[in-house]
């Protein structure tokens, strides 16, 4: 069962709007881990999107703000300072949604034609296909995660339906 218009049509407005494209450069991995994030204090929308992706968001508590955060009271002080106990010293509590590699591309590539900004959304979709690996090293973790997509109703791209496919007429055959 393939994922209904409206919750693509939903979560491209979402990844239109909170959404970005983050290049890590983690010592682990031959090349930079393409990360798509969606963060904010809206739980309910990054339950959405996790339940949509089948992953778990992240979440991070409410922290006190670092001083460079901080606005200095210019109105009615004579010198500039920080008051304590105002209100705005304490960041909210944040969660935040994130799907990397082949199955960003697999979200993207479904989210493409709803989307309205440009973000890079297109390189990133290139530059994680040129990366994904199907044999060898990190390849169990992307058949996974594509599984995964697969059976929630994403649909998948050429080349990782044919991956997909080559990879259950290998286990049919053992």
């Amino acid at each position: 069962m393939a994922i209904p218009m409206q919750k693509l049509g939903w979560m491209a407005g979402i990844i239109d709007f909170k959404g970005r494209v983050v290049y890590k450069n983690n010592k682990t991995r031959k090349t930079l881990q393409i990360v798509l994030i969606v963060e904010t204090k809206e739980m309910a929308i990054i339950r959405g999107l996790s339940e949509l992706t089948g992953t778990s968001p992240e979440l991070q508590s409410a922290q006190v703000k670092p001083e460079f955060m901080r606005r200095s009271c210019h109105e009615h002080c004579p010198e500039a300072h920080i008051h304590v106990g105002d209100q705005d010293l304490v960041m909210p509590e944040i969660a935040r949604w994130t799907i990397t590699g082949a199955a960003m591309v697999v979200v993207l590539s479904s989210l493409l034609p709803f989307l309205r900004t440009d973000r890079g959304w297109t390189e990133a979709i290139e530059s994680a296909t040129n990366q994904t690996v199907f044999w060898g090293r990190g390849a169990t973790a992307v058949r996974a995660s594509l599984r995964r997509l697969q059976e929630i109703g994403w649909d998948m791209p050429i080349l990782y339906s044919q991956a997909l496919l080559e990879d259950d007429n290998e286990d049919e055959e053992e």
